[in-house]
């Protein structure tokens, strides 16, 4: 054999990567979820209570609405002669509104005041917003990193995780903001190109967290997350979908499946590679909104026959 043929061999043989691509999100989310517990039990832990305490949070805060008491309407009872008499419920919010009424203009705050009061209030709830985006940008950024390693099969330290997401805080809160609002955008144009830009963004961390703290430009970190998912955003679907029908530890599933998906695509495309066929069970998603929606849209049939035969 030539060695020109040999050189071509040999140089097409080592152009395939030695990692194995694997489409089925089951596997992608399944292969490595054993080892996050052995070599990163605390941040499983933390993966599995936090969203047990947010829920616990928000079915807390609305609790004192499913414990009031249902009122009924004030109505006006009937003497003797046939004459309505007015409750004390109506005579008591007749004589507010007539309280209301000899209110003089003088008796209101200054404008300045309201002014002053209104803009404080919206302060604060911007303050408040920017402070959550902060700490989830954060929050992201580490279990991010911490995916990452045990995708390596490290462990992954709190004080590692921190110095990763510190090192890299600044672009990667541009990036994600940046993301937000396109995606926003779409979605104020068209619903459907805004849930693509979902699952086109939803690896955008992980391309951050994998690249070089002394890396500055947002701009290149999106191309670069683009041109990783293109045709592929399919998976990043089915993978979302395993995380959404296993309860508890879906959240787990997902940061272990997208880890393995963004390293796979990574090391793909920047070896040229040709990727398999999308695996079938990606579509499984499709296949559960469509029987919800049929099913909602048997509901409202229902509905409307039993409206109209009442």
């Amino acid at each position: 054999m030539k060695p020109e043929a040999l050189q071509k061999k040999s140089s097409k043989k080592s152009s395939q990567p030695q990692l194995e691509y694997q489409s089925n999100p089951f596997s992608l989310s399944f292969n490595k979820f054993g080892l996050f517990f052995e070599k990163n039990l605390g941040w499983a832990i933390a993966l599995l209570v936090i969203p047990i305490f947010f829920g616990i949070m928000q079915f807390g805060s609305q609790m004192p609405w499913l414990l009031e008491p249902e009122t009924s309407e004030p109505t006006n009872s009937v003497d003797r002669e046939g004459k309505k008499v007015e409750s004390s419920y109506a005579s008591d919010i007749k004589q507010i509104d007539s309280d209301k009424s000899e209110i003089n203009e003088d008796d209101m705050p200054p404008t300045g005041v309201i002014v002053l009061i209104v803009s404080l209030v919206i302060l604060v709830i911007i303050g408040l917003i920017t402070l959550q985006i902060l700490i989830q940008t954060f929050i992201v950024g580490a279990l991010t990193f911490v995916a990452l390693e045990n995708d390596a099969g490290r462990k992954a330290s709190l004080s590692g995780a921190i110095d990763a997401v510190v090192a890299r805080f600044r672009r990667l809160f541009l990036a994600q903001m940046l993301a937000t609002l396109k995606i926003f955008g779409w979605t104020l144009l068209f619903i459907i190109p805004g849930i693509i830009a979902v699952f086109r963004y939803t690896l955008l961390p992980f391309v951050i967290m994998d690249e070089s703290p002394k890396k500055r430009d947002v701009k290149s970190s999106h191309d670069r997350v683009k041109v990783i998912v293109s045709g592929r955003k399919r998976e990043v679907f089915g993978i979302a979908t395993v995380a959404t029908i296993i309860p508890i530890i879906g959240s787990i599933s997902q940061y272990v499946g997208n880890a393995a998906l963004y390293r796979q695509l990574q090391v793909y495309k920047d070896q040229n590679s040709e990727k398999p066929p999308i695996h079938w069970l990606n579509y499984f998603g499709f296949f559960l909104i469509g029987i919800y929606l049929l099913f909602v849209a048997a509901l409202v049939a229902l509905f409307i026959a039993f409206e109209t035969t009442s």
